[in-house]
């Protein structure tokens, strides 16, 4: 019986010490790649926006590790609202923001997005990071979302505690899959083992 109850009392500290480490597996920077050899154009646009309002915690996508395309193709007439940093971009979602790129499409476009931001006990604004791609005559490419016209959201919703870590929503990464994966066949072949043993 004493026995019984250690062993649960053991299972139930990893699995509270798993659960309690799990987010830290996960990794802050996404790296979005964009395959343009399908688009039906060999030049055109790549936009990058924040979603912005005033009197709201603040927000923060760092866009960094450029890829297929530079900071010297950027186009200044339409870009603003931006901090340049030694190897890509800030946008806030204080201050109204967009980063229009001239771009040559035929291989991949690459970059890393990473989120951060103040804690908000109420969420009561979730930041959006909009990825779209148009060709010349600024008419979106891809499958892009009829009313974004965005290839790609990536949702950042702020940490409700401070110090906390908030999220960032997207498809699931392969990472995560992967991690998942590794741990059903950990428990499978915990199960076998000690099946073996009451075999014996």
């Amino acid at each position: 019986m004493i026995n019984t109850f250690m062993h649960f009392v053991r299972r139930a500290a990893l699995a509270v010490a798993l659960a309690a480490t799990s987010s830290l597996a996960v990794a802050g920077t996404i790296h979005v790649s964009i395959d343009s050899s399908a688009f039906d154009t060999d030049t055109g646009y790549l936009d990058m926006y924040m979603s912005a309002t005033t009197g709201v915690p603040l927000a923060t996508a760092t866009i960094s590790n450029l890829t297929g395309f530079d900071k010297s193709s950027r186009d200044d007439f339409w870009s603003f609202g931006f901090t340049e940093t030694a190897d890509g971009y800030v946008l806030r979602n204080d201050t109204l923001n967009d980063l229009l790129h001239a771009v040559s499409f035929g291989g991949e476009l690459a970059f890393d997005v990473t989120f951060a931001g103040d804690f908000d006990k109420d969420i009561s604004y979730v930041s959006h990071l909009f990825i779209s791609a148009f060709d010349s005559d600024f008419l979106p490419l891809g499958q892009f979302d009829p009313r974004t016209n965005a290839l790609l959201d990536l949702t950042w919703t702020p940490s409700q505690t401070e110090g906390g870590q908030g999220s960032v929503g997207t498809v699931p990464e392969p990472g995560i899959w992967l991690l998942m994966g590794t741990g059903a066949i950990g428990m499978a072949l915990a199960r076998r083992r000690r099946t073996g043993k009451q075999a014996a």
